[in-house]
This record gives C-alpha cells, structure tokens and sequence, in this order.
C-alpha cells in the first residue's frame, strides 16, 4: 500500500525534521529545505498549527512528501490526515496510533530502539521503523535489525548531520531525519544558511 512513499524515502535518503518553537521560523527553515534540495519534509507537532503547515507546504510544493513527527494521539493522526500529511511518524510504539493509523490507511513509522520492540512492531505490520535517538542506539543496531528481519525499512534520527549522514546510510539505514543541525544553522546564518546546508547533505547521499 506505501511502496510508493518507502521508494521516495530510500531514494532520497534524507529527511528534514523541523521542530520549532513559532510557525513562522518552522516555515522558513521548510521552505530553505526544500530551496536546498530536499524532497521530504516532517513537520514535528511541537511546531504551533503543525498540521496548518504540512497543508501550506503541501498546497505550494506537489512534488514535495510533506508528514507529521511527534505525533501522540488519534487526534492529532485525524488532524494530520485532514491537512494531507503524506505520513505519521511517532517517537515511540504506541500499539493505539499505529493501529488507528493503519485503519486511516495512513503510513506510521514508530520511533524504537530495542529488538522487542522491533518483533513487536514487526508482528503489527510495520515495515518501517524511526531508531530514535540514533546517537544513544547506535549505528550497530541496523545492522542487527536487518540481519533478522531483512524486509523492515530503517530512518535513524537524533545525532544524524550532515557529517556522518553516509556512515548512516553504509551501515544500512535506508533514510536518516536530520532535525537539531537545521536549528543551529537558522540560529547561526538563517535561512540561507539552511539551504546551503541542505544541498551538501543531498550532494552526499546522492553520491
């Protein structure tokens, strides 16, 4: 049913987390993305009117895969879906949202970072997992994950950046969410300087 949202996701291998305190600078650092080269964008439910966002983006950008992070309720996933969200990202397994998703006919990807949880997701029919945070997990996780369950599709996110997104993707992750450097970078050189960086993120993994 998502083959065509798992393709973009693997071809394009990176994917812009943006997690803001104001609308106004969430937009700014999705529009710069975007600009920079990047095709999939996950507006967090941190952002005020997140989903008002993912519909903004998706009115004014329809080759762009635009989806919700942080999301924690039915509500949210039904808010979500009306603002035509691409996907559904979770930080953890809540058997709840992944359930409520799958009947909305809406891609989930639960956030997880134990093999428990991996068999028990597996088990529920997920074929795609968030390992979150990346950097506690660790790279060798992947590796692990794939030995056992070879058809499960894996995005790191948490310590993924632009200087060690393709030991990520070598080590068999198949898409990596890079979310706290877009803020630094905005902090540092604004929107520019978002786009910049995006563009030698897409330069490395499309190597």
């Amino acid at each position: 049913m998502f083959e065509k949202i798992y393709n973009i996701f693997k071809e394009e291998k990176a994917v812009a987390v943006i997690r803001t305190k104001t609308y106004e600078e969430a937009k700014e650092i999705s529009i710069a993305a975007i600009e920079g080269g990047m095709k999939i964008i996950e507006i967090t439910m941190s952002v005020p009117n997140g989903p008002k966002l993912i519909k903004e983006l998706k009115d004014n950008y329809k080759d762009i895969c635009v989806g919700a992070g942080t999301v924690l309720s039915k509500d949210a996933v039904d808010e979500c879906i009306e603002n035509n969200a691409d996907f559904i990202v979770s930080p953890c397994v809540d058997e709840e949202i992944i359930n409520y998703s799958k009947e909305r006919k809406i891609l989930i990807i639960p956030g997880l970072m134990t093999m428990s949880e991996v068999n028990k997701v597996y088990k529920l029919g997920i074929r795609f997992i968030k390992i979150f945070p990346g950097n506690v997990v660790g790279k060798g996780f992947i590796g692990a994950v794939k030995s056992i369950f070879e058809d499960i599709n894996i995005m790191p996110t948490g310590g993924v950046n632009k200087d060690n997104i393709t030991e990520w993707i070598e080590i068999g992750a198949d898409c990596s969410g890079i979310g706290s450097d877009l803020n630094k970078v905005y902090k540092a050189m604004g929107a520019s300087g978002v786009k910049e960086y995006c563009s030698e993120v897409i330069a490395k993994v499309k190597k």
